[in-house]
């Protein structure tokens, strides 16, 4: 599988490719998720238009080596050296959750990278939400020992139930480094405050998709931390909803995810 050696980091970071098109989009998934397992259904629908698709393992997640304390600053870096090294030259950049807020630093620090930017229920804000800051607010060696066992416990559960959701996050986080989890964890709940701002003022085409089940009642869009989406429009973003979804989207419903997506991504 291609990857990129960073000797800044003594780190490798590995990405898959699927598909073909003139035009490409590269796809960086949520908090400890394994690109692929992230978007591969996304990426292979009929809905889709021809892209090469660019599905980013973050470092400590996936099959990419994990980094010490990297800001979410340092992740946005990191694909852009990825990008950088397979010349994609401006192109769309799709981010889901955590992925979401270093597609926005990435069109912050290289706007020369990005074309358009498209955040699926992406992290803007500082605090993260109710899940990460549960996974930050312990120590890494309480998260290691307590907290992750707790979780993993739960998503089994929900698997053996047969909730396919819970399964995946099962599959993905039951593979990853506690440390490394924890360490994103404590990324996304530091956010720059000043980040939010930064991104609505910027000049590219920008679209953000909610989960439908998270703007029914505004007091629980704000429990989760995600952003006002009329603030959102009044910015020239194109705001989009996933209906019977909540922040699982893709994971959920692939197939209604790609509908939403594709005309976002046609040339």
């Amino acid at each position: 599988m291609p990857s990129l050696y960073l000797p800044d980091r003594e780190a490798f970071v590995r990405w898959d490719e699927v598909g073909r098109g003139d035009h490409t989009a590269i796809w960086l998934p949520g908090l400890g998720f394994p690109a692929l397992g992230n978007f591969l259904s996304v990426v292979t629908d009929p809905a889709m238009p021809p892209l090469r698709s660019i599905l980013i393992d973050p470092p400590g997640a996936g099959r990419s080596t994990f980094i010490e304390d990297l800001s979410v600053t340092d992740h946005a870096d990191i694909v852009a050296a990825v990008m950088d090294h397979l010349a994609t030259g401006p192109c769309a950049v799709v981010g889901y959750s955590m992925g979401g807020a270093f597609v926005a630093e990435l069109a912050l620090r290289r706007p020369d990278l990005v074309d358009r930017m498209i955040l699926a229920e992406g992290n803007l804000l500082t605090g993260g939400g109710p899940g990460t800051r549960h996974m930050a607010a312990v120590s890494a060696q309480e998260f290691a020992n307590e907290r992750l066992p707790e979780i993993l416990g739960d998503l089994h559960e929900g698997a053996i139930a047969g909730d396919t959701v819970d399964d995946f996050i099962l599959a993905s986080w039951g593979q990853v480094d506690p440390i490394a989890l924890h360490g994103m964890a404590r990324a996304l709940v530091a956010l720059r405050p000043e980040m939010e701002d930064e991104v609505l003022r910027l000049a590219l085409r920008r679209s953000y998709i909610f989960g439908a089940l998270n703007l029914a009642d505004p007091e629980e869009r704000i429990a989760k931390n995600l952003p006002d989406p009329d603030r959102l429009k009044a910015a020239g973003f194109t705001v989009l909803t996933q209906e019977g979804a909540g922040h699982e989207l893709m994971l959920k419903d692939p197939a209604t995810f790609a509908a939403l997506i594709a005309p976002l991504l046609a040339p």
